[in-house]
């Protein structure tokens, strides 16, 4: 499922990652503790060229270091979504079967969004049932908004004018293969080693601002090893997006 990314771009930052020998300690399943937060904004009051950018640093460290994904990583086990089929092994269409569920981004794919004709039939027209693969991303970022007192989970794929069809972009996304190697994501498959060090994420939206001006927020996080090992889920302390920037920013 391609995202659309009309109002978002994610980008990535290099992550400063140090080896060492493993400790007895060290799991090979990934632990993440939170190191910072910050909120830039880049060339202020300019329309065409203002950024807004949150900025979240994690400290991260993985005891057989296979962490990170290529952008060419596309195939099973990392795939976007698979295809659900019949028992004949056609894929189903939207509205085939009155028991489906309804038409979501989460639930769907769209073959002219794709890009691809998924069912083969010579056209990019149809819209097919798919499972949506968790595992196509390795870091995941939900947000949330203090309201009332309380912090309520806020849905970015669910902004006008796609409230009910999920089809805005989250920024859930993908770091790239951490290793100093030309290669990274080669080398890290044929070198199990420890690491330990800080990923630095960035997330950059149009619409933090006008969204969030004096709001409360709070974040959580989790990230994904190449072996498909969840990591702890962390959360930021609460923010406002003023209290993270740095002076003279």
């Amino acid at each position: 499922m391609r995202l659309n990314k009309s109002l978002f771009t994610i980008l990535l930052v290099a992550a400063f990652i140090t080896s060492c020998n493993r400790p007895p300690d060290l799991s090979i399943i990934p632990a993440i503790a939170f190191e910072d937060i910050e909120f830039n904004i880049v060339n202020p009051g300019d329309p065409l060229f203002e950024s807004n950018t949150l900025t979240l640093s994690i400290n991260i460290e993985d005891g057989d270091g296979d962490l990170g994904l290529g952008p060419d990583e596309v195939d099973f086990p990392y795939n976007t979504f698979d295809l659900v089929r019949d028992d004949n092994g056609i894929a189903i269409e939207f509205g085939d079967r009155p028991g489906d569920p309804i038409f979501t981004c989460d639930n769907y794919a769209i073959e002219d969004r794709e890009e691809t004709d998924l069912n083969f039939d010579g056209d990019f027209a149809d819209t097919v049932l798919i499972n949506t693969n968790v595992n196509q991303f390795n870091i995941y970022v939900d947000f949330f908004r203090k309201v009332n007192g309380t912090f309520e989970v806020f849905d970015f794929r669910a902004l006008p004018p796609n409230a009910a069809t999920l089809c805005g972009t989250s920024f859930n996304g993908r770091f790239p293969c951490l290793s100093a190697q030309d290669g990274p994501c080669d080398f890290i498959r044929d070198n199990r080693r420890p690491i330990k060090g800080t990923l630095n994420y960035d997330i950059e939206s149009s619409l933090f601002l006008p969204i969030f001006r004096t709001d409360t927020l709070m974040l959580k996080v989790r990230v994904i090893d190449r072996g498909l090992h969840q990591s702890n889920e962390i959360e930021t302390p609460e923010f406002t997006l003023q209290s993270i920037t740095p002076a003279g920013n």
